[in-house]
């Protein structure tokens, strides 16, 4: 009888202590958390130019008779959603995608931007596996450029096609030593280099990249990069440096300037001159590099009123040599922009922009031509 009673209780009380149990082990974990958001960018585009589309790209005479020529236009930059999972105090996720680049007729390699998982060991330890910006210079750590200019520079776009920066699918290694008072932070990163969306690498090579964040003041940062892979059977680098002040002149008045060099290896130029027969497979791949230089001033003043919360001031000005295999394709690049901010953050954004290119020297019919544009746009990020 004593026997069949304490079996009783402890077919009673086992499930209910594993159940206390996993009670218990859940309190301690972190409550999964969901994170949506979403940026709209939208703007009006026109040319100055009657020889000018809206995007800069010019037209002959012969040109603009067998083609009417669009100098101004609607146009749809980004229609951003975002989503970041929370899964416990250590790992994370997180999508992004660009249904803006749906009206394209082939979206099969633009629409995902990121899709990466996330683990934070320490401040001083994360990773990162997925396809993500690989920590190249100043504008692959911004959440969206279109808080310091309208778009991104065209030194990031050129480093961008070539694999250097912009979404690539690899892993990273990343922290902060800021706890330890090390004003340093560092990131690591290896991935294929060709490009977003892609199923697979197309060598048996990786790009290798480094970067580091020194901060000496609280109002200065000082960033240099470095990275390497091989390609058509040879070494290919890329390098740069960069500087980020931001300083508070007055409680309602605040100036920034960001200020970026960056040199690499341009496999682009390379193929498409290997295919024109200009060089041979021996041409030493050193010599065809891309090189650029921008800065970028921003002058804020904080309003603080319920529908209007800052009037911005930025000019960046740029100066590119896409390609060093041809001559005369330097680039010299103005934009002024005056943008009020009418809610939070950036939330809401309206900006007049006008782009000034000067090239070298022109080619007709190409986008290798002097343009001054004009544009209206807004953002709303929630």
């Amino acid at each position: 009888m004593n026997y069949c009673i304490l079996v009783f209780l402890g077919l009673f009380i086992l499930p209910l202590r594993a159940q206390s149990l996993k009670d218990t082990i859940n309190s301690l974990a972190v409550e999964k958390k969901l994170h949506l958001k979403s940026l709209v960018v939208g703007r009006y585009a026109t040319s100055l130019e009657d020889d000018i589309d809206f995007e800069g790209y010019h037209f002959s005479e012969e040109a603009e008779e067998e083609q009417e020529i669009v100098t101004n236009s609607f146009q749809m930059e980004y229609v951003r959603f975002a989503t970041s999972f929370q899964i416990n105090d250590r790992i994370s996720s997180s999508i992004l995608l660009n249904l803006a680049n749906f009206n394209q007729e082939s979206v099969a390699k633009k629409v995902l931007e990121n899709a990466y998982v996330q683990y934070k060991a320490s401040n001083y330890l994360n990773i990162r596996l997925g396809q993500f910006r690989p920590y190249f210079g100043l504008e692959d750590l911004h959440p969206f450029q279109l808080n310091n200019s309208y778009r991104w520079s065209n030194q990031y776009f050129l480093f961008g096609q070539n694999a250097w920066q912009s979404f690539q699918i690899g892993a990273a290694v990343y922290g902060d030593l800021a706890p330890e008072n090390i004003p340093l932070k560092y990131y690591f990163t290896v991935y294929n280099g060709n490009n977003k969306n892609q199923r697979q690498d197309d060598d048996n090579h990786k790009n290798y990249s480094l970067r580091f964040e020194y901060l000496p003041l609280p109002i200065v940062q000082v960033g240099t990069n470095a990275a390497v892979t091989r390609r058509f059977g040879q070494q290919a680098r890329a390098y740069g440096t960069d500087l980020k002040i931001k300083y508070p002149i007055h409680p309602t008045w605040e100036i920034d300037a960001h200020m970026e060099y960056k040199r690499g290896t341009n496999f682009l130029a390379y193929q498409e001159a290997l295919d024109v027969g200009s060089i041979n497979r021996y041409f030493p791949l050193k010599k065809a590099y891309m090189e650029g230089v921008y800065s970028l001033i921003r002058v804020k003043k904080y309003i603080h009123h319920p529908y209007l919360k800052v009037v911005e001031f930025s000019i960046r000005q740029e100066y590119l040599e896409s390609n060093s295999l041809v001559y005369g394709d330097i680039l010299r690049s103005h934009i002024p922009m005056l943008s009020l901010v009418l809610a939070g953050d950036y939330d809401a954004k309206v900006s007049l922009v006008a782009v000034f290119d000067d090239y070298q020297t022109n080619v007709a019919d190409t986008s290798q031509y002097d343009s001054t544009r004009a544009l209206i746009q807004f953002q709303v990020a929630f």
